[in-house]
């Protein structure tokens, strides 16, 4: 029998506040079972992943949702063990005393027993929960400082990663997985979802997290951990992964028998000392690509396995493992599932909407599959808001084009660089067009000077966005009736001779990428664009990258635009109906 989580008794609410106070804070509100706001504290704070309180987030979302903080019905909040900070301002240099200690006992068997079994991590949870009830109500006296009084629920940490996925997947019935560094003592969770129901079906514990090693190797090669993966994904295609490969998998092995990754070696800095020294006359590009080459291993065994145990056909992950986009693909592919769906907001910045989905659809008998057909559920505004802007920087050209697609199209095909803000903000890692730097993709070189002009070191070249009725030009084995994921840009595929000749600019090493498909249903303005300059120049793809500064959040109001669009040197702004250069 599959359970149900139940809340208050009586009239189910239907309007939900979901809150992270944790890794990549953020709020959601969910009015009837739908997603209708979210926003991560990052975005307001200005401070890339930001760890604390969301209030402004919390705020912005009742804004977004026209909803007064009287009328939330329940608040759901992500995590019932708290949300410890992972590393100080010197990653795995500072870890904390429980943590360094533990990483100590690493080198013998000890820590494998305390925290790689079931019973230690039930210990380590209940210790966790007495530290939660602090914090639980200082959470409580933060809402109501706001005017929230409603009920409050604590949701565990991987359910609301699995029910972020299920309950946007549009699916009735999927084999929903997670799988992140640690939350809630475990890293990985596997749910067997049907009619608006999750049965938890296996749990791994943190200890033995693929998550670790990849955060072990970005700190090695001098990047930040929980921030900077991404870079090693694009490093390890100009690597060999066969030079030390065997490192890796004498270190982290999946076991079929226990259905359950294995950490057969240590654990934060013990393990970092240990890889120190086995890597050490190794290439950053040749590490990168072995700890990758395990990870898509070990990963797409676990997920192949829970296929064949369950028969599922479809998937919905979720957890910041799967934002690794060329694992993702190798996943999809070895498990033969007919299509997986990730999470838009796949990592931590997503706990608040699971949290807020989990409630809500906990107090129902009756199921209705939704699926999330775009992102853009954060702040947006209003022209007049624009305008008002605008007027605050006298040395700008602003005009306001007739055919608005087709101007903006045109500075494209000329090889300008050109910003857009309009609608509503992205909710995930992703810029999706409506925070996004557009450039044409025939120039191979343009990972060099245009990471020059953000002040940015990348070595994934910039993804490609395209318009659904293109991408199978592009992309092999495209199929638009299973490409969900390919909508939010979480998943890479093989190009096509014709993508190499006509777009180098987005084409991996590997010859992949990582393309976003819009509908003019999802993004009419955006899809427009993109549709005049395929018009004009007869390739309907364009370059598509985050519309940011080094290091800085996605931008979220018009000030912040107009700042990064001169400090970036970019050449256009099309913001709102306005089209700005300088």
């Amino acid at each position: 029998m599959i359970g149900r989580r139940t809340v208050a008794s009586g009239q189910a609410p239907r309007i939900i506040l979901g809150v992270h106070a944790g890794h990549d804070a953020g709020a959601a509100l969910v009015r009837d079972g739908r997603l209708v706001a979210c926003v991560n504290e990052e975005r307001l704070a200005r401070k890339k992943l930001f760890w604390g309180w969301p209030d402004r987030a919390v705020s912005e979302v009742l804004r977004l949702g026209d909803v007064h903080a009287s009328e939330v019905e329940h608040v759901a909040v992500a995590g019932k063990s708290g949300s410890a900070k992972e590393f100080g301002d010197k990653g795995y240099n500072d870890l904390g005393i429980a943590r360094s200690v533990v990483s100590k006992l690493s080198k013998g068997p000890v820590a494998g027993v305390l925290l790689g079994q079931e019973t230690g991590v039930a210990v380590v949870r209940a210790a966790m929960r007495l530290r939660h009830a602090v914090t639980k109500r200082a959470m409580k006296r933060r809402l109501r400082t706001l005017g929230v009084r409603a009920k409050t629920s604590f949701v565990d940490h991987h359910r609301c990663h699995n029910a972020s996925a299920y309950h946007t997947s549009g699916w009735n019935e999927c084999l929903a997985l997670s799988l992140d560094g640690s939350g809630d003592g475990y890293c990985a969770r596997v749910y067997r979802c049907a009619d608006g129901r999750m049965e938890l079906l296996h749990s791994i514990p943190s200890y033995h997290s693929p998550g670790y090693y990849y955060n072990y190797v970005t700190h090695l090669l001098g990047f930040t951990p929980l921030r900077h993966e991404g870079k090693i994904t694009g490093l390890a295609a100009y690597g060999d992964p066969k030079k030390c490969i065997d490192v890796f998998r004498e270190r982290l092995i999946y076991d079929k028998n226990r259905f359950s990754f294995v950490n057969r070696g240590r654990w934060m800095t013990a393990e970092c000392e240990y890889l120190e020294e086995a890597l050490h006359d190794l290439t950053r590009e040749d590490i990168a690509a072995a700890v990758q080459k395990n990870t898509e291993d070990v990963v797409a065994a676990w997920v192949r396995d829970a296929v064949d145990r369950t028969g599922a056909r479809r998937l919905a992950l979720s957890g910041g493992v799967f934002s690794n986009v060329r694992m993702n693909q190798v996943v999809w592919n070895r498990s033969e599932a007919e299509e997986i769906y990730v999470h838009p907001h796949m990592g931590d910045g997503g706990l608040a909407a699971g949290a807020a989905l989990d409630v809500y659809h906990g107090a129902r008998d009756e199921y209705e599959p939704h699926f999330q057909e775009h992102a853009y559920l954060g702040s947006a505004y209003s022209v007049a808001e624009i305008q008002e802007t605008l007027g605050r920087y006298p040395e700008l050209t602003v005009t306001r084009p007739e055919n608005y697609a087709r101007a903006v199209a045109e500075l494209l095909a000329r090889q300008k660089v050109v910003a857009r803000f309009d609608g509503g903000m992205e909710y995930g890692p992703r810029a999706l067009g409506n925070r996004t730097v557009m450039s044409h993709a025939a120039d191979a070189t343009i990972n060099d000077w245009l990471n020059r002009r953000l002040n940015r070191t990348e070595f994934m070249p910039f993804a490609p966005v395209t318009i659904d009725g293109a991408a199978s030009a592009y992309f092999k084995n495209f199929d638009p009736e299973h490409c969900k994921a390919a909508r939010f840009m979480t998943v890479t595929y093989d190009v096509t001779d014709r993508c190499i000749e006509e777009a180098p600019a987005i084409v991996h090493v590997d010859r992949t990428a990582r393309p976003q498909v819009v509908r003019r249903v999802d993004n009419p303005g955006y899809h427009d664009i993109i549709e005049e300059y395929g018009k004009i120049t007869g390739t309907p793809l364009l370059v598509n990258t985050s519309f940011n500064m080094h290091e800085e959040p996605i931008v979220n109001d018009p000030d912040i635009a107009v700042r990064s669009f001169l400090k970036g040197g970019l050449d256009a702004l099309a913001i709102g109906p306005f089209l700005v250069t300088s």
